[in-house]
Parts: structure tokens; sequence; C-alpha cells
């Protein structure tokens, strides 16, 4: 019973590069683990969980990646209710 069913799409690191730049996906879930504060930087991994027509596709980091802790706005939020101010 050929093309009863849907085949299945065979994915590639183009198509999915494709799917996640045209924004094919009906489900995006995004997460920035911080696994280490060293003196001037932050080391980060980041990671995303995609749903395209019913598959489950995963983006992960191959290497953590480092982010100088300057080129972060830090700021001050008192209570949480709002800002009070930048921080230098």
């Amino acid at each position: 019973m050929a093309g009863f069913l849907d085949e299945k799409e065979v994915l590639t690191r183009a198509r999915v590069k494709e799917i996640f730049r045209n924004k094919e996906y009906t489900f995006l879930e995004e997460k920035v683990a911080l696994l280490e504060v060293r003196e001037d930087s932050l080391v980060l991994k980041a990671s995303f969980l995609l749903e395209h027509k019913a598959r489950m596709i995963s983006i992960e980091e191959k290497e953590p990646i480092i982010v100088p802790f300057k080129d972060f706005k830090v700021e001050d939020w008192g209570d949480g209710v709002r800002k009070v101010a930048d921080i230098e």
C-alpha cells in the first residue's frame, strides 16, 4: 500500500537548519546552561528542542560557549518589581 501513509522525511543538517531558520516547527524549547564561572567569563551550553511534523529534533552545542562577562548587561532589580539601577 505505497502512498497510504506519508513517507517520513529524511532529515539532513541542511534541512534541519532550514526548518529552524524558516520556523517550520510547532514547538520550540530553548535552554542555556551555566557550566562554569571563570575570572572574566561565563562558560555556557546552548540547546534547542523543536517539533517538526510530529518528530522531535534536538540541536545542541558540540563545545561550550565562552562569553566574556563584560558582554552582559547587569542590572539591580531590588525587590524584583522594577529595575533600580544599571550595575557598571
